[in-house]
């Protein structure tokens, strides 16, 4: 649903809001960043990148940097610096773009230069300009869970993160290794193979959990 050409992603649904977008996993690291800003929002931008994909090829540029950002650049030499103007230029050579500047008409013409190169934007704070959200990240080995509030309440992602950051044991990615290796040696077609990972993962989301639930942790 459009509203004045800027996609409304909640729709009601019977009295109440459903969030409509869809969830995608990038390979980041496959990828090229243009971050445009140099101030602590664009640090938590570049924080959350290179927290992801470390590997991630990002150019940020920006007229002046906070000192925390030029420092935090330093530990990464997949990340470029880049002291100057903002030129529509730079978005050719990028995939996605996220732009953190704190000038709403600044941003407006940032996001209207990606539109037309027929990339992808986030703008920091503006979810009407945004064509898609960096949720609240939740890691634990393999196992990644993303946090989407639609763009409303940021906060509330992030107390979900640490709530199930607290909740997901970190032998979790122990277990999935050890599920793949049994999916591996399973027999028969896919159904069949289905059902018999269906019946080895139900404990662990019965509820109430037995007391030895830990026992389980092995699988």
């Amino acid at each position: 649903m459009f509203t004045n050409g800027i996609a409304n992603n909640s729709i009601k649904t019977e009295g109440a809001e459903v969030n409509h977008l869809f969830p995608v996993f990038l390979k980041l690291e496959e990828m090229r960043v243009l971050l445009v800003g140099g101030g602590l929002v664009a640090l938590e931008k570049l924080t959350a990148i290179v927290n992801n994909s470390p590997g991630a090829k990002v150019v940020a540029v920006a007229r002046e940097v906070h000192p925390d950002f030029a420092y935090t650049v330093k530990f990464y030499s997949n990340v470029q610096l880049v002291l100057g103007d903002y030129k529509p230029e730079f978005i050719d050579d990028a995939d996605i773009v996220v732009c953190a500047v704190n000038d709403i008409p600044t941003s407006e013409i940032i996001r209207n230069d990606t539109k037309q190169r027929g990339k992808l934007i986030n703008v920091a704070d503006k979810p009407a300009l945004c064509d898609y959200y960096l949720g609240s990240i939740v890691t634990k080995g393999n196992l990644k869970l993303a946090i989407s509030t639609n763009g409303k309440s940021p906060m509330l992602a992030k107390r979900l993160r640490e709530v199930f950051t607290e909740l997901l044991p970190d032998e979790m990615d122990e277990v999935m290794q050890n599920l793949q290796q049994i999916r591996d040696q399973l027999q028969g077609d896919f159904n069949h193979k289905v059902a018999e990972l269906n019946k080895i993962t139900k404990v662990l989301v019965e509820k109430p959990a037995p007391k030895d639930a830990e026992d389980y942790w092995f699988l």
